[in-house]
């Protein structure tokens, strides 16, 4: 084999540019559309998509293998950052064998060591500085479109939209502004969540504040993208985002006072300048301004407390696994065998840890950090340690680093690496640092390399091809069901999962669908074949994934009607999963009653009121089946009060007692307990309520009442204007319009009734529903298939539902009552065991 020396360089950076030029142009295709397609981070969990982006993974590898077959060399990255590599894919082959799901680990890590290929192919191909100066304005030139695409898309598809739809609302004569704390409103485009799209544009504002220095004859092109840039992480209201912002802010700040000639008298005007527009552009979001509030004030933020149990979560998950981590791709199948009990509500399910380190800790252990602090010191040592020879390769270099040190501030508090977009943005900024750092050209001659990646490729394509068939399968199956043709679903799902029976999405949407289908078809032969096949499938879907909430619930309620003891044992793992999830202490008091075990059924029922008191008022209450246990039930939910009382010290969780308590009370009819308990703390909603009662009618003008409160007053006693103000109330409790068949019930409830209190307790309208598993197309990594519903039937009364919820409060998150609740939780199934 032939040797290469430095001398040859110029000669080798011409070979090297022609060498594999199909290969880089279709690597480049594919990052462009997965970088500017509508929400492409969804489209890459849904078929045809999934085999693009699988496609788009293989081109770099090819091209590398091209590259190296053709001048049988490889040129290493240099200054130790191969090492890095190298300690990166030791540990990730380690997460694989220690990886409970092994499959979804191989999975993913096939899809990083393809970024490594990438790595290595660019940095192969930026031999000449021109090379590395052409990709940088290349990439500018995408991150404009970028952000140019992200704001139409926002403005038409979310924006314009919303305010047609609230301008429809103000004919109601309510006045709704844009808000950007509703998730749905902020700037999602084009990658599909409004972080991403931040984590991205941290990335390009400080490249194009350089491409703004460097090319003078094009600074009106890059201001704009500049601005517009700014104006696009605004409508994010992303506070990862604008933390990122002030860190390259900060970073800014650090070179114009080391790097810069500037005097120190004007950089210090101009950063104070800069931070006011930047801080008045915070404080007008209202979003950010909310939670700058918060965080001054002390108060409760759930958004925190979000990423405060993700954090746990993933410290848990490394610890337990330090060696190895759980396995990439493993967070989402196994996050609620170690969610905590005290996380309540709040983030049931989840496909990633919400912080980079965290991420990497929980799904590779110390590799994961080892990572985390090699990038870091490999590049503070490198840019110590350069010397640059040209002022562009100066601005270059100050415009990555800032770039990366505002993306690492984010990265903090989310964890964006399955973005290609952003991971191939990271590629080429590493890419580009390499070739600036690099101090000599070293090619060794490592033909074994192309081998080693040539089986490497087959072995792969061996084991992707049935997964992508599988997954092929499944869409057809879908799209069949779409068309309401049950045997062609069944059929292609069952087909899918006889190739691909590790993945639980199939089995489980066979499990349901098939469920769904019994349980709302008109056909009463069909439904209990039905049911014995759903039952069938969640079972396998549990085996693929026992530690999902979602398979044991919706199992439980299944085997009810045809095997309580089985249903018993289903509704106790899922309240193991997640313990105050709404429904699942009612139905295994359920399963009890079918095992004549009535006191232990009892206490079931009765912890389903203490965490979700709203049930207590439910009409389910009035059937035949269940009014004889509805005197036992509250006799129970007084002692667990009291027993809640007496163990805890806490104000808050006293606080909340009293409130809850009184709630139940005041619907008993228990009026002088009800006092008590809102006495001591109870909301000024609840006060007013009981004082309404005690005074059985009293006009609106005379109660201080919240809004929504007096309009159904005058409501009620303004017949003439009922269905204007009954629309008025609704749209501001739920901001949307009243739908028409509930405007109607509404409004005759109200006139069978005569008072208000006893429309709001005997006459008010009935809605029964099913909650939606919002997000478990997501989380499970396959958007192709319905978002299904629980089997759990919610019947509830509408108007205290609608509008009274703060009257029986369910906290999402209160850790002091999930923990205090849980000792009596260990006891009932304690005496289940026995």
């Amino acid at each position: 084999m032939p040797s290469y020396s430095a001398s040859d360089t110029n000669t080798f950076s011409l070979e090297i540019s022609n060498a594999g030029k199909l290969w880089l142009m279709l690597t480049a295709a594919f990052y462009v559309m997965f970088t500017l397609a509508p929400d492409s981070h969804s489209l890459m969990v849904q078929w045809p998509w999934v085999a693009f982006w699988q496609i788009g993974l293989l081109c770099p590898i090819i091209w590398l293998l091209s590259l190296i077959w053709h001048h049988h060399r490889l040129k290493m990255l240099g200054n130790g950052l191969d090492w890095l590599i190298g300690i990166a894919t030791i540990g990730l082959i380690l997460s694989i064998f220690g990886a409970e799901f092994k499959n979804q680990a191989f999975w993913n890590v096939w899809a990083v060591l393809g970024g490594f290929g990438a790595l290595y192919a660019l940095s192969q191909w930026l031999v000449i500085p021109q090379q590395r100066i052409q990709l940088l304005i290349k990439q500018g030139y995408l991150n404009i479109a970028f952000i140019v695409i992200s704001l139409f898309l926002w403005l038409t598809q979310t924006v314009f939209p919303e305010i047609s739809r609230l301008n429809g609302l103000k004919a109601f004569g309510v006045n709704i502004p844009f808000d950007f704390s509703v998730l749905e409103l902020r700037n999602w485009a084009p990658i599909g969540h409004q972080n991403y799209v931040a984590g991205y544009l941290l990335l390009a504002l400080p490249l194009l504040v350089a491409h703004l220095i460097l090319q003078p004859n094009q600074r009106w092109l890059w201001s704009i993208g500049i601005v517009l840039g700014i104006v696009d992480l605004y409508t994010t209201s992303s506070k990862g985002g604008w933390l990122g912002l002030l860190g390259l802010f900060v970073c800014g700040l650090m070179i114009l006072i080391f790097k810069s000639r500037i005097s120190r008298r004007w950089i210090g005007i101009g950063s104070i300048s800069s931070l006011t527009v930047l801080l008045v552009f915070l404080f007008s979001n209202n979003r950010l301004r909310q939670t700058f509030t918060n965080l001054t004030s002390g108060q409760n933020n759930n958004e925190f407390a979000y990423r405060w149990i993700n954090t746990n979560v993933g410290g848990m998950m490394g610890t337990h696994h330090p060696l190895t981590g759980i396995g990439v791709g493993n967070v989402p199948l196994a996050y609620q065998k170690y969610r905590p009990v005290w996380a309540g509500q709040e983030s049931e399910l989840i496909y990633q840890l919400h912080s980079t380190p965290v991420q990497l800790f929980a799904e590779m252990g110390i590799w994961g950090i080892l990572i985390m602090i090699g990038a870091i010191a490999w590049l503070i040592y490198s840019v110590i340690r350069y010397r640059p020879t040209n002022t562009t390769d100066q601005i270059f270099l100050s415009s990555l680093v800032s770039g990366l040190f505002a993306y690492a501030f984010m990265s903090l508090t989310d964890y964006q690496l399955d973005n290609i977009s952003i991971s191939g943005t990271l590629i080429i900024y590493f890419a580009c640092l390499a070739s600036l750092f690099k101090t000599e050209q070293k090619f060794p001659q490592p033909i074994s390399i192309f081998y080693t990646g040539l089986g490497l490729i087959i072995a792969v394509m061996i084991w992707l091809i049935p997964i992508h068939r599988a997954w092929q399968l499944s869409s057809l199956g879908f799209f069949a069901l779409n068309q309401d043709q049950i045997d062609p679903f069944i059929s292609s799902l069952t087909q899918a999962h006889k190739i691909v029976p590790w993945e639980p999405y199939y089995s489980y949407q066979l499990g349901w669908n098939m469920g769904n289908i019994a349980l709302t078809t008109q056909n009463p032969q069909q439904r209990q074949p039905l049911i014995n096949e759903s039952i069938t499938w969640f079972e396998k879907g549990n085996i693929a994934s026992p530690y999902q909430e979602f398979g044991r619930s919706n199992l439980g309620w299944l085997l009810l009607s045809q095997n309580s003891a089985n249903a018993i044992d289903s509704f106790i793992e899922a309240i193991q999963l997640i313990p105050a999830k709404q429904g699942n202490f009612y139905g295994l008091g359920l399963s009890l009653l079918r095992q004549n075990k009535i006191e232990l059924a009892l206490d079931a029922i009765a912890f389903e009121v203490i965490r979700h008191p709203l049930f207590i008022t439910s009409p389910i209450w009035r059937s035949a089946r269940m009014q004889p246990l509805y005197l036992p039930i509250i006799e129970r939910i007084y002692k667990l009060y009291d027993k809640l009382l007496i163990n805890t010290s806490s104000i808050a969780l006293k606080n909340h007692l009293y409130q809850s308590r009184g709630g139940v009370s005041w619907w008993i009819g228990d009026l002088r307990q009800a006092r008590q308990d809102w006495d001591k703390n109870g909301t000024t909603l609840s006060k007013e309520l009981l004082a309404l009662t005690e005074a059985k009618n009293i006009p609106a003008k005379n109660i201080p009442a919240t809004s929504s409160m007096n309009l159904l007053l005058e409501a009620f006693n303004k017949p003439e204007s009922r269905t204007t103000l009954l629309k008025q109330a609704w749209i501001t409790t739920k901001q949307e319009e009243l739908p028409t068949s509930l405007e109607q019930q509404l409004s005759v409830s109200m006139a069978n009734s005569k008072n208000f209190i006893q429309w709001l307790k005997e006459n008010p309208p009935i809605i029964q529903y099913r909650n939606q598993r919002a997000g478990f197309g997501v989380n499970s990594r396959h958007i192709d298939g319905v978002q299904p519903y629980d089997f759990f039937p919610v019947v509830e009364n509408l108007a205290l539902a609608t509008w009274f919820s703060e009257v029986f409060p369910s906290p999402i998150y209160f850790p002091e009552f999930d923990l205090a609740l849980q000792p009596l939780h260990q006891e009932i199934m304690q005496k289940l065991k026995n």
